[in-house]
């Protein structure tokens, strides 16, 4: 059904104001943690006197992740009871302050409360925004918006990741005020954005009394998970890497996250185009093998050069598979079972995204940061050929 002809109030879904405040929502999730990684190393240096401040550092970029993780399913839940956009407005607000508050915060403990709130005000915006383009969009007109979805993302971050880098050069806090922007985004969203109709309608009081079987959307949960895990070394481990190892500036971080996120906008943007000729696992495999060639890469040569070979073959890779995800998971779910599908589908992402410093850094502490990169691309190399056979035992959803 055409969600404006039976909603005479609706807007114009099609109008790019309307998808910018869609997919400014969106971005949402992309500045909530890479905007900060370039002041990490400058960060770690101010509070060097707490206890396991390795670990914390980390966690100030991750821990968001954590009550994405927990909230996400819960998210879903509450917003297939009360509607959409009545937890989207508050979230954006709840989202600005927290993120903000970073900038006035010299308390290790308190900085990573603030990022406690501010990953639960997250979780109800990355499943929100994704349901609602359920919502508004079907068919192969959600594969496009999904398509242009990933780009906008990736392209806004990576302005707001060049400008964290040089403002991490002033300061470590400098970046968290780019949270101010939730704000702009806010007056946006209010003035274009509708409730759904089918979400409104109460005559759908039957199908929606029926329970979502969350079990069927298992393989895509696995997926998001692993690949996230996989991703996140970069943001967390690199930095590093960079700054320590290749001795160079914070702002040369942000630039080469900028990277990462202009190939993922590029070749997200290219996913319906890919999807016209290959099936929904030979597009895992792709992205799968893109991130292992990264791992390698800079596992071998030790230059910045290598890193952005590395980043970029990253990016395009995460690009595939994101996109990937929420097109298999819309196709799997039905209308009652897509706000709590995808609530566990924003979990699982940032499981992986908590996860991946607390993998990677006993392995960095065990065998070094190249050795460390070795193991991780060994491990996508057999993950991708294994999915590479299952996809040819099975028959795959087109």
């Amino acid at each position: 059904m055409n969600i404006q002809s039976s909603n005479p109030k609706a807007k114009n879904i099609d109008s790019p104001l309307f998808k910018a405040a869609l997919f400014s929502i969106s971005a949402t999730t992309v500045l909530g943690s890479t905007i900060i990684a370039p002041s990490l190393p400058a960060l770690e240096s101010h509070f060097s006197d707490a206890k396991n401040i390795e670990l914390l550092s980390k966690l100030i970029l991750t821990l968001p992740a954590l009550f994405i993780m927990i909230f996400s399913p819960i998210s879903g839940f509450m917003l297939e009871k009360f509607g959409r956009l009545k937890l989207i407005y508050p979230a954006i607000i709840i989202w600005s302050l927290a993120g903000v508050s970073g900038f006035f915060l010299d308390n290790l403990y308190l900085l990573l409360a603030s990022r406690a709130v501010f990953g639960t005000a997250t979780a109800f915006l990355m499943t929100g925004v994704g349901v609602l383009l359920g919502d508004y969009y079907t068919g192969v007109k959600r594969e496009k918006v999904l398509s242009m979805q990933g780009f906008f993302m990736a392209f806004g971050g990576t302005i707001f990741l060049i400008l964290g880098g040089y403002l991490s050069n002033l300061d470590w806090r400098y970046p968290f005020l780019a949270y101010l922007l939730g704000f702009l985004i806010l007056f946006l969203a209010l003035a274009m954005l509708f409730e759904p109709k089918h979400h409104l309608d109460t005559t759908n009081h039957i199908q929606k009394s029926k329970k979502a079987n969350i079990i069927k959307f298992i393989p895509v949960y696995l997926l998001a998970f692993f690949s996230m895990a996989m991703f996140y070394v970069a943001p967390t481990q690199l930095p590093f890497f960079i700054t320590h190892t290749l001795g160079m500036e914070s702002s040369y971080v942000g630039v080469s996250m900028a990277v990462a996120s202009i190939s993922m906008a590029i070749f997200s943007l290219f996913y319906n185009r890919l999807r016209n000729y290959l099936n929904i696992f030979k597009i895992y495999f792709i992205g799968l093998f893109l991130i292992a060639i990264s791992f390698t890469i800079i596992a071998v040569f030790h230059n910045y050069i290598a890193v952005l070979i590395t980043f970029i073959l990253m990016g395009a890779g995460l690009g595939f598979i994101i996109v990937n995800n929420s097109s298999w998971l819309f196709m799997l779910a039905k209308d009652f079972e897509r706000a709590k599908a995808y609530g566990f589908l924003t979990a699982f992402l940032f499981t992986g995204q908590f996860i991946s410093p607390l993998i990677s850094q006993p392995i960095v502490n065990a065998f070094g940061m190249i050795g460390m990169f070795y193991i991780f691309g060994g491990m996508l190399y057999i993950v991708a050929l294994i999915f590479l056979f299952t996809k040819m035992k099975q028959n795959n959803p087109n």
